[in-house]
């Protein structure tokens, strides 16, 4: 996604930006990923916001059926020239020169949809999973498998334990 420094100039005032998800690197989007951006110019160069919204296809980590999420997150980063800003580590800072005439914040938006992505994703709190023994969806019924410790071999390290 490309800003050009005249867009940057007039100002941003939540200007809808769709992005298709392949040119940024991110899978399992469903549609486009919808950014809302704002533009304010500083002393020191432009400070670059709004939110950034799609929605994600995950496999629940338990039964394994497909699921959506809705990811929300926010952009905030700042375009300097100011070399000793671009150095603070606690702050998203890009260095943008006066000769550069855009900039692309494909990677930022990458990487802040990447970091929202949940790390265990499920279809719910209380998803049961799936039956270790015969693999049924234990959410739309139960099996009827009737020693499932047999199937457990991490039982047999109990006994080194003894």
């Amino acid at each position: 996604m490309k800003l050009y420094r005249t867009e940057l100039d007039s100002g941003l005032d939540n200007k809808k930006i769709l992005v298709e998800s392949s040119t940024i690197g991110i899978k399992n989007v469903i549609g486009r990923i919808k950014c809302i951006i704002s533009c304010d110019k500083t002393s020191t160069g432009y400070r670059i916001y709004g939110n950034v919204l799609c929605n994600n296809k995950f496999s629940c980590d338990r039964c394994l059926i497909e699921i959506e999420k809705n990811i929300k997150t926010s952009l905030n980063t700042l375009l300097t020239n100011n070399k000793d800003i671009v150095k603070d580590k606690d702050t998203d800072v890009i260095m943008f020169t006066k000769s550069d005439d855009f900039i692309d914040l494909s990677s930022i938006l990458h990487d802040i949809i990447e970091l929202e992505k949940p790390i265990k994703s499920l279809c719910s709190d209380d998803c049961k999973g799936i039956c270790p023994s015969c693999g049924l969806d234990l959410n739309r019924s139960n099996c009827n498998c009737k020693d499932n410790s047999s199937i457990n071999d991490l039982n047999k390290l109990k006994d080194l334990i003894k």
